[in-house]
């Protein structure tokens, strides 16, 4: 059994972090591996633990980069609070404590790593996110003793556990540190407002109002007409056939006026983002990955998929009992295919949490635009509004890391005009 998880890609937002401790406690006992190592519980304040959760970091940190890659793309993970089965939890403490602790035993010029806090079932659980072991890197080592431990020791990660370094695993290191690496890339993202704002925008309930207003509306015209004198009833459906249509109908509706006011928030410039990659180096970088991981509070809209697009209302149903359906011709309905354009210079991702963009390639000391997106949000959540970023490419090395600043202001309006929204808008 292996931990029921995506690790096609690193785990970094709060919630694939939350998903990551309730995939181990709905694991098995035996499903660490070598990039992920869980405790029950610890006592944070004590040396001996944070002198532990070092000798951890350092056997991540010493893995061999073409393995680990396989991975979440490198990144080594150390949960504790949360084991299979059960969920302890941990007494928090100031990451800054903790990283002062550690770095006792992981030295100044140790490993990268960050840490954060979940909750699950109500308990704290804490999460140390190792950064990807890279060729070039140096053998790490122990830099101050604790229990059987001396410094300098060098220790290796293996399924589940972390154990001094044999002989073997040493000369891998070693051959790790004299290998000369790919050049590091330097790109950098900035945005195109020091802080982009965000109103709050109650999208769901005023679709809710406007789809309950269709309902009644439907209601209140759902007399049966009847057929002339002398003329049977064309309409053959029945009462369960109407009420389906009608559930069809306030669907499409649901659809169509978040479409509509989407359209509109985006034509009016709301919570957009606009970002350019700066190239400061002196090659080209192709297969030029960025990933902008946000809140999940908060929802990634591409302008794009609405700036010019046309939204159709949907056609009412027809009365029961009307004597002559309504028949839909061929010309109210218009699909347009796409011409087909080749591989595209670049492919934009959207999915919980994280926005992903591939670009082809950028120059040297060149720019590229990023398509635009905008961030919607129904409620601020608790924290700081911060989305990060980070760019990896595939001539060079490295991932270059940075961060945008988000803001909560004032309110949206959501109202618009249903009747005419192509025309207006």
């Amino acid at each position: 059994m292996v931990l029921n998880i995506s690790t096609d890609r690193p785990l970094r937002s709060p919630r694939q972090l939350l998903e990551l401790a309730e995939a181990i406690r709905d694991a098995g006992e035996h499903d660490e591996n070598d990039w992920i190592e869980w405790k029950s519980s610890y006592d944070l304040t004590k040396k001996e633990v944070k002198a532990t959760i070092a000798r951890h970091i350092i056997g991540m940190a010493n893995r061999p980069p073409e393995k680990s890659s396989t991975t979440c793309q490198g990144y080594g993970y150390i949960v504790i609070g949360v084991e299979p089965k059960n969920v302890e939890g941990v007494a928090s403490i100031d990451l800054a404590d903790l990283d002062s602790g550690l770095q006792a035993y992981l030295g100044h010029q140790g490993p990268e790593w960050s840490a954060s806090y979940v909750t699950l079932d109500g308990k704290t659980v804490l999460i140390l996110t190792i950064e990807p072991p890279e060729i070039g890197d140096p053998i790490h080592t122990l830099h101050k003793e604790f229990g059987n431990y001396a410094p300098g020791m060098i220790f290796s990660r293996r399924a589940g556990r972390t154990l001094q370094a044999n002989p073997g695993e040493v000369l891998s290191l070693t051959r790790r540190a004299s290998t000369q690496g790919i050049a590091s890339q330097n790109m950098v993202i900035t945005s195109e407002v020091e802080v982009t704002e965000i109103p709050l925008w109650r999208l769901n309930g005023y679709i809710e109002e406007q789809v309950a207003m269709r309902e009644r509306a439907l209601q209140s015209r759902g007399v049966q007409r009847r057929p002339a004198i002398g003329m049977a009833s064309m309409d053959g459906r029945t009462e369960g056939d109407y009420q389906d249509e009608v559930r069809k109908y306030l669907g499409r509706c649901r659809e169509y006026l978040g479409n509509v006011a989407r359209k509109v928030y985006v034509q009016n410039g709301l919570g957009a983002v606009r970002l350019t990659i700066s190239n400061a180096d002196q090659i080209s970088h192709q297969g030029v990955r960025v990933e902008l991981a946000f809140p999940a509070w908060l929802t990634v809209i591409l302008a794009e998929d609405y700036e010019d697009a046309y939204f159709r209302e949907p056609r009412i149903p027809e009365p029961l009992g009307s004597g002559i359906p309504r028949i839909v011709k061929s010309g109210d309905t218009r699909i347009m295919n796409a011409a087909y354009l080749g591989p595209r210079e670049m492919e934009t991702s959207v999915e919980d949490g994280l926005v992903v963009f591939n670009v082809a390639s950028v120059r040297a000391e060149g720019k590229v635009r990023l398509p635009t997106i905008h961030l919607i949000a129904e409620s601020w959540g608790d924290g700081e509004g911060v989305a990060t970023w980070a760019i990896t490419a595939l001539n060079s090395g490295g991932r270059a890391k940075g961060s945008l600043q988000l803001a909560q202001n004032g309110l949206a309006a959501v109202a618009y005009d249903v009747e005419r929204p192509n025309k207006d808008c």
